[in-house]
């Protein structure tokens, strides 16, 4: 069977490809090869005893691609803005649960730093100038927070915002690559925190975060049902050749041959170095560079009066050194009402990542003990869970390291002269929902400018 475009992974980046060149070309024949038998890779949802907890990402902020997709899904008047709790966030530091600053200004009262810690962060717009020598270089997320605010304050904050978004060590990832808009921030404004100050203006009224009834799992479902038969199930794909002829075969496991004119490479950059290997060793080379983290989800479900916290936020973050082995947990239920039953709390607990992979290795009960150690130290919580539920996710998040530009860069010029490969997904150009939706954009662009420049059709 030939198909003018295959995509190759069903996660959000891979579907809303699909989408997006569907919706410009209805007349073109494209086809979904997902490997397993649920859209949506990450970005799913599960539901148990009342309870509605997500795999990976919880939400999205309201950017105006994501919110056009969902326009176009028929899924506006479906979306739940979360509470206004979800602006505020905590860490847990010296024992306790403490505020992170809303505003610059609050980092003075704060309990996060020292004295001499919230001095220094305090001159940051006094310092800043001197120190834009060195922003033409690369730098990690920890040097480039130190360089403005102090070590303390890249240590205290840096380095959970970092586990928090990647599960990573921000003293490896890259700022330019991960967090682009703090360097812009610093090219137009030399100090962050003038930078800050004067973005918060132009900042849009609403609520900071979005979902929908059962969980962001419904923005793939969805996608992939207006999809229909465009999306297979169970469709791994072992090997790419390209015949003489032109166009890419794909060998199916179970023995299936497909035709492609172009291919969509929406996998995992390590899956993609896999195939890729044969017809582009440069462009494989550069993608199985790139790391990723292993990390554990684990949903808990408690009484609301087994829980002696306000849960007044978003959730909080562990620094490490703090005893705790959790990453951090996000408060679901005060966030989106609809997550658990009446008089009950659901808590999401991330774990694992680049700097404890051995969480990985634990068994379900004895990760669940674990988690259940560090809710106790960390929010009081001691009664028996309603619901305790782990959910693996290997190499689920890409890491930019140092040099994850050149990388990304390096695999592209490659792929484009394989031709008619596009990648796509989380690795290259932003890990969230948002970066995903709008890279569709991009990648549908480079299939439709190939069509325009002639070619032939196997459809």
């Amino acid at each position: 069977m030939a198909f003018r475009v295959a995509v190759i992974g069903g996660g959000v980046a891979g579907l809303a490809v699909a989408f997006e060149l569907r919706r410009r070309r209805p007349d073109w024949s494209v086809v979904v090869l997902e490997k397993e038998q649920a859209p949506g890779g990450k970005v799913r949802s599960s539901a148990c005893d009342g309870f509605i907890y997500d795999w990976g990402p919880n939400g999205f902020q309201p950017a105006p691609r994501t919110l056009e997709l969902v326009e176009q899904l028929g899924l506006t008047a479906s979306l739940v803005p979360a509470s206004d709790n979800a602006r505020f966030r905590y860490l847990f530091r010296d024992g306790g649960l403490r505020r992170v600053p809303a505003k610059p200004q609050e980092f003075l009262t704060s309990e996060l730093l020292s004295p001499a810690g919230k001095l220094r962060a305090a001159l940051e717009p006094l310092l800043a100038r001197r120190s834009a020598r060195a922003a033409h270089l690369e730098e990690s997320v920890h040097d480039f927070v130190a360089r403005h605010f102090g070590r303390e304050a890249a240590t205290v904050l840096a380095g959970p915002l970092v586990l928090g978004v990647t599960a990573g060590d921000a003293r490896k990832l890259s700022v330019d690559s991960l967090f682009p808009g703090l360097r812009r921030l610093e090219t137009e404004h030399a100090s962050l925190l003038q930078g800050m100050a004067a973005s918060r203006g132009r900042r849009p009224a609403g609520p900071a975060l979005y979902s929908f009834p059962g969980g962001m799992g419904t923005l793939t479902t969805v996608l992939a049902e207006r999809l229909g038969g465009a999306v297979r199930y169970g469709a791994g794909v072992e090997r790419l050749g390209k015949p003489p002829d032109g166009g890419f075969e794909l060998f199916l496991a179970g023995g299936e041959r497909l035709l492609a004119e172009r291919v969509v490479m929406a996998a995992p950059a390590y899956a993609a170095a896999s195939l890729l290997q044969p017809l582009s060793p440069a462009a494989a080379a550069s993608l199985a560079e790139i790391p990723y983290a292993d990390v554990s989800m684990l949903a808990f479900g408690f009484p609301r009066i087994d829980v002696p916290h306000p849960l007044d936020g978003f959730g909080f973050l562990v620094p490490r050194g703090e005893l705790v082995r959790s990453l951090g947990v996000l408060w679901t239920s005060a966030l989106f009402g609809d997550r658990s039953p009446e008089r009950t709390v659901l808590l999401r607990v991330i774990a694992g990542g680049t700097l404890d992979p051995g969480f990985a290795d634990l068994s379900d009960e004895a990760a669940i003990v674990q988690v259940r150690r560090d809710l106790r130290v960390t929010m009081g919580i001691t009664a028996e869970p309603l619901l305790a539920r782990r959910v693996r996710l290997a190499r689920a998040i890409p890491q930019y390291e140092l040099g994850h530009a050149g990388r990304v860069a390096r695999a592209m010029t490659a792929v484009r002269e394989l031709g008619a490969v596009v990648l796509a997904g989380n690795a290259y150009s932003g890990v969230a929902v948002n970066d995903c939706v709008r890279d569709a954009d991009r990648v549908a662009n480079e299939i439709l400018g190939e069509d325009a420049d002639g070619g032939s059709s196997l459809s």
